[in-house]
């Protein structure tokens, strides 16, 4: 009886054994059959786009342009899986690669780029928040930045937080006057400038700047007391009393 179920086991074990060589043969020759040119990686690549297989269209065209650095059209389709799976910041990046390298394609990827750009980039209202809420208190805020070079967003965060309480977007040109909506207490003024506001990541990707300026602000429970923040080009009037603001890394720039 107990050689019996020896046997049995050493069976089962071979047949294990047996299975995983097979399975192995078969995946070697998958791989064997995989495309060896640019245009078959390419023609792989819609093949998966058409299954809804995107993972194995995005591998298929990144092999497409390893193998042809300057297949404009395999940036374009890589663009299009990027955008259909919610990757729009870099479905952008590889419409723009596409255009440069074959700018008679742009009539058609101008399209798809203006929709993903909508995504990232949408048209933010001056004086939007971007973080937080305005909460009602005693104490005013003017953001003016009418004599401005870039559109900025001015964060407020209480003294012992990492964290902004409210962040406001000013678009260059405009100026804001914020009634009776901050709270007695201490706060850090924080400053981000630049253009093209990634609405996703939550910065600028083009010239952006970061500040902080210097001395916390304390706002009292005193009636109509506050700040009015105006922002200049970079040379300004000798007579001009400036606040002390300090150009910061971008990691020190609070959460939002």
């Amino acid at each position: 009886m107990g050689m019996t179920a020896g046997k049995g086991i050493l069976l089962l074990l071979s047949l294990f054994v047996l299975c995983g060589t097979v399975q192995a043969v078969q995946a070697g020759d998958t791989t064997s059959g995989d495309p060896t040119t640019a245009s078959e990686w390419y023609e792989l690549g819609n093949k998966y786009v058409n299954e809804g297989r995107y993972d194995g269209a995005l591998h298929a065209y990144d092999m497409a342009i390893e193998l042809e650095p300057d297949f404009a059209r395999a940036y374009f389709a890589r663009g299009q899986v990027l955008a259909t799976i919610n990757r729009h910041s870099d479905a952008i990046y590889a419409y723009r690669e596409a255009i440069a390298l074959d700018p008679e394609l742009s009539p058609l990827i101008n399209i798809y780029l203006a929709t993903s750009a909508k995504i990232v980039y949408p048209d933010i209202p001056s004086g939007s928040l971007i973080t937080g809420s305005w909460a009602s208190g005693w104490n005013y805020l003017a953001i003016d930045n009418r004599q401005g070079t870039t559109d900025l967003v001015v964060a407020l965060v209480p003294s012992g937080s990492k964290a902004a309480s409210t962040a406001v977007y000013v678009k260059k040109g405009y100026y804001h006057f914020m009634e009776g909506v901050v709270p007695s207490g201490t706060y850090t003024f924080y400053i981000s400038f630049g253009n093209l506001w990634n609405a996703r990541e939550k910065r600028f990707e083009d010239n952006a700047g970061y500040l902080r300026w210097a001395p916390p602000q304390y706002f009292p429970g005193t009636l109509g007391y506050g700040y009015t923040m105006t922002f200049i080009g970079p040379v300004y009037p000798e007579s001009w009393f400036v606040y002390n603001l300090n150009p910061i890394p971008g990691t020190d720039f609070p959460n939002l």
